[in-house]
């Protein structure tokens, strides 16, 4: 794949990055916050398979149209279809035996894959399939290099890690089905209808149900259901489909094909797919860096933009839990917000203002419209509660302070105090009720299971509160929050070091630090070292209670290059270890910059350096665990940029090291915000100088003014560390 200064930007794209080891993210067609995610998908075999598909794949089930991205639960999978060749099977059979169903082997050497669009040669039955979409509706392209009998499949049962309840097919004429999915799981009891229009009329077709094949039109319901149209085919033929999608019902998948799908091809709907990530991804743009540098990139800045998702339909119809609403604007959910408040949706505010108007009125139309408050983890527009807190107080109030246009601070401000003030649903990782307990105690006591996560991530996020609180005058309020967000406080243990679990008696509970799993009941993924760093509102404290700034600094210093063994299984998702700082997990992210607050920024140059270099690679293993809805190539991206948002909603940024010579990101409106980085190399990874619009800086921090207004962050890199290239750092 080529990848230069002078090729299409899309050309430095691999969606195959993170399709292996435990990346979790899928290759096949998308649009930008799109609805339909149209990719190949197996039945899930363990937990590399929560997109779907795992590069250790060799046999295909079908291509379905939704699919998570990079995320460690797993779900959807909706509408599976399969071309084959005679005779029809309506049994997928097995991997171990494809020719006993309509599964196919296939090679990686036959497959490829561009932002929207996805191609691939089924061995077993000759067949090249193309892959497209618009939002709400996926296009497919079979190519039969065989003459005879060809069949497509459409299966409603397919999921991944879901229970399927019902599953219904009409077949409506002799060139369109249609019919739903409903089912369980991570998106909720949910029901995705789907509308599929074939571009030849069907030589036969049938239903089945169960193992009964019925050959006739009509309309059938039940636990499974299947549908086939056969055609006979010349060798070279092409057949394509269009599948649309809806959330709420048939009329509203019909609806999206007339206004998306009806009058247009295959290889117009692909070009303007590409036109669309084309636009979105020359937001950025980069000069210099190696060809590996602007791949790890520009795929980092495409998996920024697949979640989240639409789930609206034309006509504005939309569902949140069961329930259909309706809005002007268009509705988003997957909102991994535990992990993505820290650099996603900071990133979104500079580069993208619409989409974070959009999803940040999303989110306060779930405490406005739908009264179920804001989500913990909501996908479908069904929240899960997966993770801890109410971290789209983060995003919202960022956004906010941020001055997006289009956000009523008002709104936003009544709907994040709601959410501190009401826990309509337990965390699933707490089992229980957590507010209550943090209201009596100003800290959460360790009977409750990962105590001291939450009590830190509680803490920054009334953080969020008090200061939009304080912006809008509330008095009472500003001083509530600001007490509610030094809860943390309580936590501290001297003798330690870190942040403890204790009881509801004030009593120390007992952590054994050198077993995982027992620090796993006091913190999510066990990561102590990264919650006792995760003040992000709170720095000078942090340094105070470690005596000061070089103390902290050898703190950090003791935690980097911390090799001791200990026992017992890792949790999945804390990996990436240099010391005991694990970039695998999202609360540690903040960790490289945390010398830049101790005044020493050249370790926290070298650092950031080395997380891209080791954790990132342009390869399907190339990322370290799970893209997390695009969190862990925001990291890379703001690493590359050599600026972080280590406290969202504070409007500052921290400096890292640049990458690249130059990058210029577009702000919309004709301006532009220029980095350049002289000498940026790969052994050139400290900062010598650091100017903003001209000036010197005096501390390793822009503001975000500094961004929006335009201008030009010009930084002179070394190979070897500068004590003095900030004027004042005591």
């Amino acid at each position: 794949m080529g990848c230069s200064q002078k090729t299409d930007v899309l050309d430095c794209v691999d969606p195959f990055i993170g399709t292996d080891a435990h990346g979790h993210t899928f290759p096949g067609a998308t649009t930008p916050f799109g609805m339909v995610q149209l990719s190949p998908s197996n039945d899930a075999k363990g937990w590399g398979w929560c997109s779907g598909y795992h590069y250790s794949d060799s046999v295909l089930k079908g291509f379905a149209h939704t699919h998570l991205s990079g995320t460690g639960l797993a779900g959807l999978g909706d509408i599976l279809l399969m071309p084959t060749m005679d005779p029809v099977q309506t049994d997928a059979g097995t991997e171990k035996n494809p020719e006993s169903g309509y599964r196919s082997r296939f090679s990686h050497d036959e497959e490829g894959a561009s932002p929207g669009y996805y191609w691939v040669h089924l061995l077993d039955d000759d067949i090249r399939v193309e892959l497209t979409c618009t939002p709400r509706v996926g296009f497919h392209r079979y190519t039969f290099n065989r003459a005879g009998k060809g069949n497509i499949i459409v299966d409603p049962t397919h999921h991944i890690y879901e229970t399927v309840e019902k599953t219904e097919i009409e077949m409506i004429s002799d060139t369109e089905i249609r019919g739903y999915k409903q089912s369980d799981g991570a998106g909720g009891n949910r029901k995705v209808y789907f509308y599929a229009k074939f571009s030849k009329p069907f030589t036969a077709y049938g239903i089945a149900v169960g193992d009964s094949m019925i050959h006739e039109k009509g309309t059938k319901t039940g636990h499974s259901i299947k549908a086939y149209g056969s055609f006979n085919v010349q060798r070279g033929e092409s057949i394509e489909v269009k599948v649309a999608l809806s959330f709420i019902g048939y009329e509203g998948a019909k609806k999206n094909f007339e206004a998306e799908a009806a009058d247009k091809n295959f290889d117009e709907v692909r070009e303007g797919a590409a036109d669309k990530w084309r636009e979105k991804l020359s937001k950025i743009e980069v000069k210099g860096g190696t060809r590996k540098d602007k791949r790890i990139f520009y795929t980092g800045l495409y998996h920024a933009m697949i979640a989240p998702n639409l789930i609206n339909d034309v006509d504005g119809n939309y569902c949140i839990e069961g329930k259909v609403y309706t809005d002007t604007a268009n509705q988003y959910s997957t909102f991994s917000t535990w992990d993505t408040f820290r650099a996603l949706h900071p990133l979104l505010t500079i580069i993208d203002p619409q989409i974070t108007k959009e999803i940040v009125n999303s989110l306060i139309s779930r405490h406005f419209d739908s009264k179920v408050e804001l989500p913990i983890w909501e996908l479908c527009g069904y929240d899960n509660a997966c993770m801890t807190s109410y971290t789209p107080t983060s995003v919202i109030v960022d956004a906010v302070r941020k001055g997006i246009p289009g956000i009523d601070p008002e709104r936003a401000y009544q709907a994040v105090k709601a959410a501190s003030l009401y826990d309509p649903k337990a965390s699933y990782y707490a089992g229980g009720q957590i507010l209550p307990w943090l209201k009596k105690y100003n800290y959460v006591p360790s009977h409750l299971v990962q105590s001291v996560t939450h009590t830190m991530e509680y803490a920054y996020q009334d953080w969020c509160i008090y200061v939009l609180a304080k912006e809008l005058n509330k008095i009472e309020d500003t001083a509530y929050y600001k007490k509610r967000s030094q809860s943390y406080l309580n936590l501290y243990r001297p003798e330690k070091g870190y942040f403890w679990p204790k009881d509801t008696l004030g009593n120390w509970t007992d952590v054994n630090l050198t077993d995982w799993h027992n620090m796993q009941a006091h913190y999510i993924t066990g990561n102590i070292w990264g919650y006792s760093t995760f003040i992000p509102h709170g720095m000078d404290k942090l340094i105070e209670l470690k005596g000061g700034k070089e103390k902290f600094c050898a703190w950090i210093d003791a935690i980097i290059s911390d090799t001791t063994h200990i026992e017992g299984d890792v949790h999945v998702d804390l990996s990436g270890f240099i010391g005991k700082y694990g970039h695998g997990d999202e609360p540690s992210h903040q960790m490289p910059y945390l010398y830049n607050y101790g005044g020493q920024p050249w370790k926290t140059q070298a650092l950031v350096r080395r997380v891209m270099d080791t954790f990132y690679a342009d390869t399907p293993d190339g990322l370290v665990n799970n893209e997390d809805c695009g969190q862990m190539s925001a990291w890379y991206i703001f690493g590359a940029l050599g600026f972080y948002p280590f406290c969202p909603a504070d409007n500052l940024y921290t400096l890292g090291s640049p990458l690249f010579e130059e990058v210029i990101i577009h702000l919309g409106g004709g301006k532009t915000f220029t980095i350049a980085a002289k000498n940026a190399s790969g052994n050139n990874k400290y900062v010598q100088q650091a100017h903003i619009d001209g000036f010197p800086l005096e501390q390793p921090f822009i503001r975000h003014e500094d961004i929006q207004r335009g201008g030009r962050l010009e930084f002179i890199m070394g190979a070897h560390p500068a004590e003095s290239a900030f004027i004042q750092l005591n």
